[in-house]
């Protein structure tokens, strides 16, 4: 009489069936062990490499090619660099959010840009770049008049027009900029007005031009950060002063520049961000849902570091949120609530974005289980379901696996 050896553990609570245990083992083919001509093979255990932070670990990204290998992990609040000699680095501390809940993605060395390695944490998003850019803040509660200079260009805030005179950027004639009826206002207008993104002749001058030798990068309340529009030491020549009494730069001039530093991103309404890919030197960025962008995600441009706030598409097929993005072969994937699309960066700058037409996969997915694995992805829809989505869409769970799933799922809502 044979007895089958058993290919994978089951248990399918509903029907009642005996239970198959699998432990510590994987099934494959051997044309030598068996009549059957099969074999268990033992999986082969691990061993400690390193203990990075304090725990729990909650994100893990390695890229070949990026950053000479190293491992950037979230252990707890903490974002550390492990590189293959086992050093580690602190890069980061007070990594919002729960564990599990991190996304992480690395570009590639373009020209003379180098690599970036973004994370996202749920509220925030983070640049890290190895030859770093100079920065400095500028905050406090400006008044009128109060004079603000970045580089060779200086500002002034005004409760006036703001083209009254001839504003020039000079020292004499500096650019005018809207004080606002509010210290958040203000920021915003001098933060729109180092890179004149729009605003012109309200919040500030008609003639302004954009700032050569710096970039703001992040604003709040109560301050604006910015950057050398140059890497390295370079960057720290940047000239940063003020002439108001309730405002102060933290330095004389832009500083860190040529060192390693993490940043913040500036994203457009504050949204947090809670998934990250990148695909074709592009970084794909979602939002956290709601909050009137469901559906929504933005994108970095090649070589950059800062989101463009036109630079955005909306999933199309339902308005549902989506959780992430999974990027496999030349498309991204967009895994909602009810549907999940695919799309692709087309090279048209008229058109950049597009959703792939001829694949339908109207299916939700559960939050989180989107993966690639090679030039698949693996996904689990709303009803435990799994599905395997390269050439076609193929359902690769069995019923007991299903059943455990949905249970989980359960568990968890």
């Amino acid at each position: 009489m044979d007895i089958p050896l058993a290919r994978s553990e089951y248990f399918r609570a509903v029907a009642k069936e005996a239970r198959i245990y699998l432990r510590n083992r994987y099934f494959e083919a051997n044309p030598v062990l068996s009549k059957e001509q099969t074999a268990l093979i033992q999986r082969p255990g691990l061993s400690r490499w390193i203990i990075v932070g304090t725990g729990p670990v909650r994100g893990l990204f390695s890229q070949p090619g990026t950053f000479d290998e190293a491992i950037f992990t979230v252990s707890g609040t903490e974002w550390y660099r492990v590189d293959t000699d086992a050093t580690d680095t602190l890069l980061l501390t007070g990594v919002a959010g729960s564990p599990g809940d991190v996304s992480m993605a690395g570009t590639a060395e373009i020209g003379t840009t180098p690599p970036f390695m973004f994370l996202a944490d749920g509220s925030a998003l983070y640049v890290y770049v190895e030859d770093g850019y100079a920065v400095g803040t500028i905050s406090g509660v400006p008044a009128n008049g109060d004079v603000v200079r970045v580089g060779s260009m200086y500002y002034q805030f005004t409760n006036a027009s703001v083209d009254a005179g001839a504003p020039a950027g000079t020292v004499g004639n500096p650019w005018l900029v809207a004080l606002g009826v509010s210290t958040l206002i203000a920021w915003q207008n001098f933060y729109s007005a180092i890179n004149d993104n729009g605003g012109e002749g309200v919040r500030y001058s008609t003639a302004l031009l954009p700032n050569t030798e710096a970039a703001p990068i992040f604003q709040d309340a109560t301050s604006v950060q910015v950057r050398s529009a140059v890497r390295g030491v370079a960057g720290n020549a940047v000239v940063t002063t003020e002439t108001g009494a309730a405002i102060a730069w933290t330095a004389g001039t832009l500083a860190g520049g040529g060192s390693p530093s993490v940043t913040r991103v500036q994203t457009p309404l504050d949204v947090g961000v809670i998934s990250l890919g990148y695909i074709g030197s592009y970084v794909v960025v979602v939002p956290a849902q709601g909050q009137g962008v469901n559906g929504r995600f933005y994108w970095i441009e090649p070589g950059e570091v800062t989101i463009d706030s036109l630079n955005f598409a909306t999933a199309e097929r339902a308005p549902d949120p989506i959780s992430g993005v999974v990027v496999f072969g030349d498309q991204f994937w967009l895994p909602g609530v009810i549907t999940t699309e695919p799309w692709y960066f087309t090279g048209n700058p008229e058109t950049p974005v597009l959703r792939q037409q001829g694949i339908v996969f109207d299916r939700g997915a559960w939050e989180g289980t989107g993966v690639q694995v090679k030039d698949s992805m693996i996904i689990v829809g709303a009803d435990g379901s799994v599905f395997d989505i390269s050439g076609g869409i193929e359902k690769i769970s069995r019923p007991d696996i299903e059943e455990r799933i949905r249970k989980a799922i359960k568990a968890q809502v």
